[in-house]
């Protein structure tokens, strides 16, 4: 059972308790008011659903290194965890390896795109950061000026025009030709084709990234080109 009453406490005050059973427990309840309560609230809310930048794309110590001819031809990704996988790295491209490569403090990652039939083609390092659980290099394929001007002026083709628009039967008496008495509609000769750009020596563009980190695993993303 539940009492409320007034007690005298010296001193002539008096303050409220509450009685439970034969225990007597001051009545002192610290109220925080409600407004502070719920700004206090929110930015707590705030702060546990945001992901932290570092969570997200941490940059990566790196050091590369690329060029245009490369022995191996063939488009491939390769990742070197150990020093002999490092040095076939470099046998990919004709070259020793750097003695740089320290085994389980480091990794390294060897994009090579294959054979072009000319030049201006390159690897072109853009990034190297980890993502959640694993570390991501990021490239695109650099190719000559024209040839990009090319693929961003270029549209769709346009649809194929019929062949004759006589409704007779395929086989038929007007199969293939017009009307008597029309008159013919031709349609207008296509553009001019755009002088052949020389073509020079085959290439094979590489790079190697090495990634001053052991401990996660590495994937290779490719940006295409807009």
């Amino acid at each position: 059972m539940v009492t409320r009453g007034t007690s005298s406490f010296g001193s002539g005050i008096q303050r409220i308790v509450v009685r439970l059973s034969t225990e007597t427990v001051p009545q002192a309840i610290c109220r925080l008011p409600r407004r502070q309560f719920l700004v206090h609230g929110i930015v707590a809310a705030g702060l546990m659903m945001t992901p932290s930048v570092d969570a997200w794309a941490q940059t990566v110590e790196t050091r590369h290194w690329q060029g245009a001819t490369a022995l191996s031809r063939q488009a491939e990704h390769v990742i070197a965890s150990t020093i002999t996988e490092w040095r076939s790295l470099w046998g990919r491209v004709g070259a020793p390896a750097p003695d740089v490569f320290e085994p389980g403090r480091t990794h390294a990652v060897g994009i090579f795109l294959g054979r072009r039939a000319s030049e201006g083609y390159a690897v072109n390092f853009l990034s190297a950061s980890r993502r959640r659980d694993r570390i991501v290099v990021v490239f695109e394929e650099r190719m000559p000026a024209d040839l990009m001007t090319a693929q961003r002026s270029s549209q769709p083709p346009a649809p194929p025009r019929p062949v004759a628009s006589n409704p007779g039967a395929f086989g038929g008496p007007g199969a293939g030709f017009a009307p008597p008495n029309a008159t013919a509609s031709l349609a207008p000769p296509p553009p001019p084709a755009p002088a052949a750009r020389p073509v020079g020596q085959p290439t094979s563009p590489w790079a190697i990234i090495l990634i001053h980190r052991a401990d996660l695993p590495v994937s290779v993303e490719q940006r295409l080109f807009r």
